[in-house]
This record gives C-alpha cells, sequence and structure tokens, in this order.
C-alpha cells in the first residue's frame, strides 16, 4: 500500500468518525458528566437517550444541564406551545432553540416533553401502547427436544410442544398442542399428545375467569380419550411483567375411554387447583413452576397432579432462540396396570418464540 493510499484511506476515517460525531446529540450533566448518542424522548421527567456504548439510557432531566442536537427536535412547553429546531447551545440555565422564527430559550429539564422530529409524540406512543394492549398481539412458540442413545441399549426420546397465543390487557387466549414420542431398541414405549385451548379474561387487575378444554391420547396408558371442561375463578397474587403469581380453582367435566380393559370409560365431576409462577432472575434468566391437580369427586385417591419446573435462557443473540431445561411430573396414585404412580421426564429443549410486532 502506498503512501497516497494511507493517507486516503487515513481521510475518510477522520471524515467518517466527524460525520457520525456531528450527528450526535450531546447531553451534559449537572456534575460534569458527558454523554453523547441520540435523543428519543423526553416524558415524565425523564430523557431517555440511544448511545452507541451503553445502549438506551434513562436520565432525570432534572439532572440535565445542558444538550444541543444536530437534528431537529419538538420541545412542548408547560403552557402547551411547541417548538420545532435543533437546539444549538446554552445561555445559562436555558437552552437555545433554533426555529423558523428565531431563537428561543427554554429550560429544558421544564419540558413536557421532547421528541424527534417526524417521530410519535410521547402521548401519541402512549395511546398506541394502549390500543395495543386492549386490542391484545399475537406470538408463537414451538419447542423441541430429542436425544438418542446407541449402544448396549438403542434408546431414542423426542418431545416437542407448540402454543399459539393471543395475550391483551384484558384477556388471554391459548391454542396449545405437545407431545411424547420414544423407542427401545426400535420397540415403541412412549407415544402420548395433549392438545387444548385455555381463555382467561380478566374480571379487575387481580380477579379472572377461566376456561379450559383439553383432550389427551396415551398409547401406553391405555388412554384412548381424556376429555376435560373446567371453569373457575382466579385471582393473580403479583402481576409484574418480570415476576407474576396466580392461582385459580375450576370445576367441570371428565371422561376417559380406555383400550384395557376393552370399552372401559367413565364420566365424572374433576376439579382444577392450579398455581403458575415465573421470576425473571437477571434480564436473560427466567424461572417458571407450575402445578395442577386434579381431584374427582369418586374418592379421595382419585386425582391427578401435574408439574413442570424449568429455567429458560436467550440461546445466541438473538431474541427468537431460547433454551429451555426443566422437568415434569405426573403423578397418578391409581395408575392402569402396568403403570407406575410417579411419571417423571427431564429434558433440554431448544424453544423458537416468534411474537407480532
Amino acid at each position: 500500500m502506498t503512501w497516497k493510499h494511507s493517507f486516503v484511506g487515513a481521510g475518510l476515517a477522520v471524515l467518517l468518525a466527524s460525520s457520525l460525531t456531528a450527528r450526535a446529540d450531546v447531553v451534559t450533566l449537572t456534575d460534569g458528566s458527558r454523554l453523547v448518542g441520540q435523543v428519543e424522548r423526553l416524558s415524565g421527567g425523564k430523557l431517555k437517550l440511544v448511545t452507541e456504548f451503553a445502549g438506551a439510557l434513562e436520565i432525570d432531566a432534572a439532572k440535565i444541564e445542558s444538550l444541543t442536537t444536530e437534528g431537529k427536535i419538538n420541545v412542548k412547553l408547560p403552557s402547551g406551545d411547541r417548538l420545532v429546531g435543533p437546539v444549538i447551545g446554552q445561555k445559562g440555565d436555558r437552552s437555545t432553540i433554533q426555529t423558523a422564527v428565531g431563537d428561543v430559550d427554554v429550560q429544558i429539564a421544564e419540558a413536557d416533553a421532547i421528541w424527534p422530529e417526524g417521530a410519535l409524540s410521547p402521548e401519541e406512543i402512549a395511546a398506541q401502547e394502549e390500543i395495543d394492549a386492549r386490542i391484545g398481539k399475537w406470538s408463537f412458540t414451538a419447542e423441541t427436544g430429542i436425544t438418542n442413545r446407541e449402544g448396549n441399549t438403542d434408546r431414542l426420546d423426542a418431545m416437542g410442544a407448540m402454543v399459539l397465543q393471543r395475550k391483551s390487557s384484558k384477556d388471554l387466549l391459548q391454542f396449545y398442542l405437545n407431545g411424547q414420542y420414544g423407542e427401545q431398541n426400535g420397540i415403541r414405549n412412549v407415544a402420548e399428545v395433549i392438545g387444548g385451548i385455555f381463555y382467561e379474561n380478566n374480571i379487575t387487575d387481580r380477579f379472572y375467569w377461566f376456561v379450559r378444554n383439553e383432550a389427551e391420547y396415551d398409547e401406553f396408558e391405555s388412554l384412548d380419550l381424556r376429555y376435560t371442561l373446567t371453569t373457575g375463578p382466579g385471582y393473580y397474587w403479583i402481576r409484574e411483567p418480570d415476576h407474576e403469581l396466580k392461582t385459580h380453582l375450576g370445576l367441570g367435566y371428565l371422561h376417559e375411554s380406555y383400550r384395557d380393559p376393552p370399552g372401559g370409560s367413565r364420566d365424572t365431576a374433576q376439579a382444577e387447583v392450579g398455581l403458575s409462577y415465573f421470576v425473571d432472575l437477571t434480564e436473560w434468566m427466567r424461572f417458571a413452576h407450575m402445578t395442577t391437580w386434579y381431584p374427582t369427586f369418586e374418592s379421595l385417591n382419585d386425582y391427578r397432579l401435574i408439574s413442570d419446573t424449568h429455567v429458560l435462557m436467550p440461546l445466541g443473540t438473538s431474541d427468537m432462540w431460547k433454551f429451555k431445561i426443566g422437568a415434569q411430573y405426573e403423578y397418578d396414585p391409581i395408575p392402569q396396570p402396568g403403570r407406575v404412580s410417579l411419571d417423571e421426564l427431564y429434558y433440554a429443549n431448544i424453544v423458537l418464540e416468534l411474537k407480532e410486532q
């Protein structure tokens, strides 16, 4: 490489760096700190600044000493007036905005709202979020896990699950399907499928009612069909975006039909008592637990107890892919002949999560 090429390359680098710097907004704090980034908005006394080195930062407006911007911004004042233009400098405790009718000095910390020209205002964003929350958004989750062992014993185990969900501020609708399959030495020894619909509707911020419609098939439990339909009330003990605890109590109908004994079936009343919990341990790790008890009214020992405990974490840098490790337990004190009371499953699954934007 000649000195000419080096000089040209260095010149281009300087020009590029200068252009990047020129396009940046600068926030100076009362303690003398200087932050460089892009102003996204100011509302509720907080300024959101997107930086290259630390991502999005939220700054208390009262701690802002001065602000300069390369591009035009909207500044809404407490009087209701709105100014549009770049912030070009500081005069004492006031910032100078270069508007179409001349320079205007304002106190940035006292502004009701700030947002870039051409972007939605904080009020418009809040209104859109409220509409989205009421209408709800769809999401789809699919997970699978497969283990294959060869040697003295050849064994294949696979499980999968799919959930299609619409969640709004008023209700929750889920369509779900999950199954398990297993072979040992080429002979199938596990084949189970469960599918259903779950709906939850908020009565208040804490109370809700639910309905669940579910069907199950299990070849090695000789179960041709287990159909349940339950409904009842529920309550959120904790309801935060990153921390949730809820319980529910339902009553309903249970139908079971078996191949062994041939023609064996029953129809009875059934209750559903459930607990669901999750907490975000960190920004990238979630712990979750679910337990559901299904007692009938025929005998104290006639019930099923199902639980699932897992940890969910991202897989790579994409928000779509996650890794899920956990354990499932199903206890039936009166199992079918040849079956044990406790059915255990330990899994490590790959999860794909798609969300409507």
